[in-house]
């Protein structure tokens, strides 16, 4: 495909299984891909054509950040590509299936490895930013599925291996502009809830459009709404303005949308 740049082989220098042929090894592969924005970003192995071809964006559009905080580049001639942090590299991990990328603030990010390990990543990002896994350490990671775990296969294995009982919090977001022009009045209640929670609980499983991601900050600016997200799409971390666009089905609609957090709870 013309917006296919590149891909990252993680079994690259390995010696290749000859019952396997390349193609089937390039299925495995990451692509990268220039997205309807025209940013470059990372896919997870196995997405679909259609996909890729449409340049889909998981996080946000470019025009919409704020804060590029961290995420997988691609190097000017598309020949290597890696996780920069503010600008610098940083070296991975391996947690079974999955790469794991430290980052400030004793936060991780872990890009899916296939298109439907949304939830099993950020499950895993919850237990690292916890310290209830470790790099190197004896907590296994989750296992890949294939198919997107559900909520509560998702907080049964949290209370499981942490031994809090997670809260679920669920709201309805309406985009419609607000009385005199300004914010909705849901957006205001939707952020301002999430905001506090996150004060007291830590960063959340955000579920949006069958999509999760870690939401780890919500500021309010006069008025403005701005999210600081770890995307295991794109294997991304930025701060963006809200707005519609953060939930691509309703673009160009006034429809509202549906959002579900995950917190881990407190310790006993």
């Amino acid at each position: 495909m013309k917006n296919v740049v590149g891909v990252i082989d993680h079994s690259a220098g390995e010696k290749p299984d000859p019952r396997l042929g390349p193609h089937f090894r390039l299925s495995l592969a990451e692509p990268m891909v220039q997205c309807a924005d025209g940013i470059v970003r990372r896919f997870p192995a196995g997405v679909r054509s259609e996909h890729i071809a449409s340049g889909e964006i998981h996080d946000v559009p470019s025009h919409r950040v704020t804060h590029h905080i961290a995420g997988i580049e691609v190097s000017a001639d598309f020949k290597q590509a890696a996780f920069m942090v503010e600008g610098f590299p940083v070296s991975p991990a391996k947690m079974g299936a999955f790469t794991v990328y430290p980052m400030p603030g004793g936060r991780f990010m872990v890009p899916q490895p296939g298109a439907n390990d949304c939830a099993s990543a950020c499950e895993l990002m919850m237990l690292l930013d916890n310290g209830v896994a470790s790099i190197g350490g004896n907590a296994p990671p989750l296992p890949m599925t294939g198919v997107r775990r559900n909520d509560h296969e998702i907080m049964a294995t949290l209370q499981e291996k942490t031994g809090r009982t997670p809260v679920k919090v669920k709201h309805e977001i309406n985009y419609k502009t607000g009385l005199f022009g300004g914010t909705h009045a849901s957006r205001k209640e939707t952020w301002r809830d999430l905001s506090q929670k996150i004060d007291e609980l830590g960063s959340c499983i955000l579920t949006k459009n069958g999509h999760d991601v870690m939401l780890d900050k919500v500021r309010e600016d006069n008025g403005k709404f701005f999210l600081t997200i770890r995307d295991p799409y794109h294997g991304t971390c930025m701060e963006f303005e809200d707005s519609a666009e953060f939930f691509p089905s309703l673009t160009g609609s006034k429809k509202a949308v549906v959002v579900e957090a995950i917190f881990l709870g407190k310790a006993s």
